[in-house]
């Protein structure tokens, strides 16, 4: 072999060496890309769900609220839309399907109003709901909602129910979702007493149904 075919041969080498080297470093390029972006997910969706130190990864929401329904907009709008929401449903028709012995209530605290314009708000309560039959609670509980209410011919109608995740993810939601001031509300111990008052209130409804001194 003369020295042109072996120069030839070592260029051939180190060019070959030299793709493999790019097509490396593509690959960890890409890879620490993906790392990243994940890494930075997951930071995200902890602080959103955990916090840390107090303190949120978002600003979350600070609409401002006024503490009285809007004009035409009733307490038993509210516990209506609640009812439905929960028990006449895609998935669930109790409501419809109930015989005598069946009870629906629903109490709430109202949190707050955002006044969007006449003719749409958002309301935030707590609200405890339940179905009950012979003064034994079937299902519901109380819970954290927000309703989407819109002005139609006059009357106010629900279009959209909105509940906090569960689990470690409530604290996130509520902080994102519901007003600051509110916010701060759900989450202190003032929500013990009111959710212990709503309770009550609820429990006096369902023995007054029933005409009973016991609910179950």
């Amino acid at each position: 072999m003369n020295e042109t075919n072996i120069n030839t041969n070592i260029n051939a080498n180190e060019e070959q060496k030299k793709k493999v080297y790019v097509k490396l470093l593509v690959f960890l390029v890409l890879i620490t890309a993906i790392v990243v972006v994940l890494g930075a997910k997951f930071v995200s969706f902890y602080y959103k769900t955990h916090g840390i130190g107090g303190r949120y990864f978002y600003k979350g929401c600070d609409a401002e609220v006024v503490h009285q329904l809007p004009e035409g907009l009733t307490d038993e709008d509210i516990s209506d839309a609640v009812i439905m929401d929960e028990y006449d449903n895609g998935f669930n028709h109790e409501y419809t399907t109930a015989g005598e012995s069946d009870f629906f209530v629903e109490t709430h605290y109202l949190l707050g109003v955002q006044n969007i314009d006449n003719k749409n708000c958002k309301v935030y309560l707590l609200s405890d709901c339940g179905h009950y039959k012979d003064s034994v609670l079937q299902s519901g509980g109380l819970v954290v909602k927000m309703i989407d209410f819109q002005k139609q011919k006059g009357q106010w109608a629900a279009e959209y129910l909105w509940e906090p995740r569960d689990g470690a993810m409530y604290e996130g939601s509520v902080r994102e979702n519901i007003p600051s001031e509110l916010a701060d509300v759900i989450l202190s111990d003032e929500s013990t007493e009111l959710s212990k008052k709503l309770n009550d209130e609820t429990a006096e409804k369902v023995k007054a149904y029933y005409n009973t001194d016991e609910v179950a």
